[in-house]
């Protein structure tokens, strides 16, 4: 049966390439210097099920432009797994995806084959390829060979979610897992700036066990969120989804000392919702405050179901007091947006800005602008994109010697599906609306993906 997730710019690409960027619009500035990369799902093999295919699934590959003296060059790179390798040897697919769990069967040496195909961190001088059922890869750069799975010394063998985070300040990456099968449902840790894991707790959750995609942090805090997608064997076996949106569940956000025991959690409820993805969070006071992007219900892991307005994550500021327990919750915009991110090199510290991808309207996970939120007056500005373009997740990257928040460029990859070719829009941060000062055609089509990530030279 057809899948849009298939077809289209959804469709994988089968060839690996190194090959300079020649086609340009305008200049890139040569004091734009390192990887923008790009992790996504890129199939190896036809799907054991084009029906139940979801955009979850799919082979991790990274799509990476390297910028120097003015010059790109594109690589892209499967992420080569173990289960990648087996299935490339055995010249098919094994393995189902998100939603066959428990519908197929799976060798019983590797039930689950790690896909590594979600977002990406860089902590202790490595490039790490994250997917939040299993321990990340470590990948090489600048040729995105595959090195293996990163286990910081047999010290953190558990899962690493998908969206870790790394303290600019103190060079330590705060980590943690959530296990859909006994308690504590959430493992919480620390792996310090040499990559050796220091500190682990479990966190007991007051459900069922859930789906986090995301954490935040602040200089002395970690942010966990308890939220109703749940996991539910007994769903499995008779016949339903492995994970399901269950309002009833309730809804909170545990705050935790970066190195405190789980029982030292401070949970506060707040309206029901999902946060997929923050933007940031730091301390103010007695105050913690997050922003983030909240939606208020979510099917994105049900396929028959479409994106609607409700679904369409917003802008979302919580401000919750350690002291007195209050927490103060509110929509900042009304823009439908996702994908948030920041300059990185602030993470945990009271920002000004923030960049993110609109919805387009009618078209489920497409994007159709760049966005940028200034937070002194809330307000988004936005670049357009064109009738048949598409935009995915945005990064901003530091210009070299950058002396402020948003002296820098963001980066994104543009789709245009009127000639199916590809291009890295290059944005001034500091004159964002004024729209790209360059536009890098890409000798490959870059499949629409998941998340970006910048690492400077």
């Amino acid at each position: 049966m057809a899948n849009e997730y298939l077809e289209g710019n959804f469709a994988p690409v089968t060839e690996e390439v190194t090959l300079p960027c020649t086609e340009i619009k305008g200049e890139i500035p040569t004091d734009l210097a390192g990887y923008f990369l790009r992790n996504g799902p890129n199939n190896q093999f036809e799907p054991i099920s084009n029906e139940l295919y979801h955009p979850f699934d799919g082979d991790g590959m990274i799509h990476q432009l390297e910028f120097k003296d003015g010059k790109a060059t594109y690589r892209n790179r499967w992420i080569e797994t173990p289960g990648f390798l087996r299935e490339r040897k055995e010249g098919k697919s094994i393995w189902g995806g998100f939603s066959t769990i428990g519908k197929i069967e799976t060798p019983p040496d590797m039930p689950m084959k790690n896909l590594a195909n979600t977002a990406l961190a860089f902590h202790n001088g490595k490039l790490l390829a994250t997917w939040e059922a299993g321990s990340p890869f470590e990948i090489g750069l600048p040729n995105l060979e595959t090195i293996g799975a990163q286990t910081f010394n047999e010290g953190w063998t558990q899962a690493v979610s998908a969206h870790p985070k790394v303290d600019p300040r103190t060079g330590e990456m705060i980590v943690f897992c959530y296990s859909p099968a006994e308690p504590p449902y959430v493992r919480y840790g620390v792996i310090d700036a040499n990559g050796k894991a220091t500190h682990q707790t479990g966190i007991d959750l007051a459900g069922a066990p859930v789906m986090i995609h995301d954490m935040a942090i602040t200089k002395n805090y970690s942010l966990i969120f308890d939220m109703p997608v749940t996991f539910s064997i007994e769903r499995i076996m008779n016949g339903g989804k492995a994970f399901d949106w269950e309002p009833e569940n309730g809804t909170r956000v545990g705050i935790l000392p970066r190195y405190g025991d789980g029982s030292e959690t401070k949970w506060f409820d707040v309206a029901t919702g999902y946060i997929f993805h923050v933007f940031n969070a730091w301390e103010e006071g007695d105050d913690i405050v997050l922003d983030c992007c909240r939606t208020d219900r979510t099917s994105i892991l049900d396929q028959d179901e479409g994106q609607t307005d409700d679904q369409q994550a917003r802008l979302h500021r919580y401000r919750f007091n350690m002291t007195t327990g209050k927490v103060d919750e509110q929509r900042v915009n009304d823009t439908p947006l996702e994908f948030s991110r920041i300059n990185e090199t602030m993470i945990g510290e009271e920002t000004r800005y923030g960049y993110a991808s609109r919805f387009h309207p009618t078209r489920g996970l497409l994007f159709n602008a760049m966005l940028k939120h200034d937070r002194e007056s809330d307000r988004i500005d936005a670049i357009e994109m064109g009738d048949t373009q598409f935009n995915q997740e945005i990064v901003f990257a530091p210009r070299v010697s950058s002396r402020s928040e948003d002296d820098g460029y963001v980066l994104g990859f543009i789709h245009d599906e009127a000639d199916d070719r590809t291009e890295c829009w290059i944005v001034d941060a500091q004159k964002f609306t004024e729209g790209p000062i360059a536009r890098v055609r890409t000798p490959k089509r870059v499949p629409y993906g998941f998340h970006a990530h910048w690492v400077g030279a």
